[in-house]
């Protein structure tokens, strides 16, 4: 298959599998390897049908910066695969831990790392308008999963709630709607709040800007998948270098700024 013709797949893919998505994408950038001008118009196309995939942006900034697309594309890959940010976060709670961990939906960062964190209890909050994909991210989990809802996450006290964003950087946090309540609400029964930002979720503020961009001029304001949050919210990050701060967010980027990626529609 051509490379362009690639492209058109990939426009219309419409599987919620975020990380299939990247590889094919990468495969697609990979094959632009002798054409500077078509890997542009390549990853402007892609982030116009996918624009809330924030990995997406970060894999076609890395494309981008490289000098040869198909080194950047495969290397980008092999970085995301390699992220340590699931096994940052399985050794960051405490072992063994008795008290329940809430986890707002089933992020995959949260499900690979807590593979083998058999001596948790671990709560899944619906989180609201993305629901849908709750179901099928517990599918094919190995963990035992509780589902619950927000009176339950009252009562049940967790230490922590676990949540991940849509995309930060600069300071700037955007996460699935309802999740700043849900975080506030666990807060008032004292649990603590992680933050956790695997490879290709920070990117360049910019970008972020973009981004959110051309998610609304794609979606449109009342159906967009994120809502913005203050930093303030969490008391730690969780990333490949481990935990952290939340003062990390301002600065930390996980790729360059590209500016061919600015605008985008």
């Amino acid at each position: 298959m051509q490379p362009f013709e690639r492209l058109r797949y990939l426009a219309r893919w419409t599987d919620d599998d975020d990380v299939a998505l990247l590889e094919e994408s990468a495969d697609c950038l990979a094959g632009f390897a002798d054409d500077p001008f078509g890997v542009v118009v390549a990853c402007r196309r892609l982030l116009a049908y996918h624009p809330t995939v924030a990995p997406l942006w970060w894999l076609c900034a890395r494309v981008l910066g490289a000098p040869d697309a198909h080194e950047g594309a495969w290397g980008a890959w092999r970085d995301y695969r390699s992220d340590l940010t699931p096994s940052r976060l399985a050794g960051a709670l405490p072992f063994p831990h008795e008290s329940p961990v809430a986890v707002v939906g089933w992020p995959d960062v949260v499900r690979d790392g807590l593979a083998e964190r058999i001596d948790l209890e671990l709560l899944a909050v619906r989180s609201g308008r993305r629901d849908s994909q709750l179901s099928r991210r517990l599918r094919v989990s190995v963990q035992s999963v509780r589902v619950i809802d927000e009176a339950e996450l009252l009562v049940l006290e967790p230490s922590h709630i676990i949540a991940a964003p849509v995309v930060c950087g600069e300071g700037r946090v955007f996460v699935t709607p309802g999740t700043a309540e849900l975080v506030e609400a666990a807060r008032s029964v004292g649990s603590k709040a992680w933050l956790v930002v695997p490879r290709g979720f920070a990117l360049p503020g910019r970008m972020v800007d973009a981004l959110d961009r051309a998610a609304r001029a794609e979606l449109g304001d009342d159906d967009l998948p994120h809502v913005e949050c203050a930093p303030s919210l969490f008391d730690m990050v969780v990333g490949p270098e481990g935990l952290e701060g939340i003062g990390i967010l301002n600065h930390r980027a996980d790729c360059p700024p590209a500016p061919e990626l600015l605008r985008v529609t």
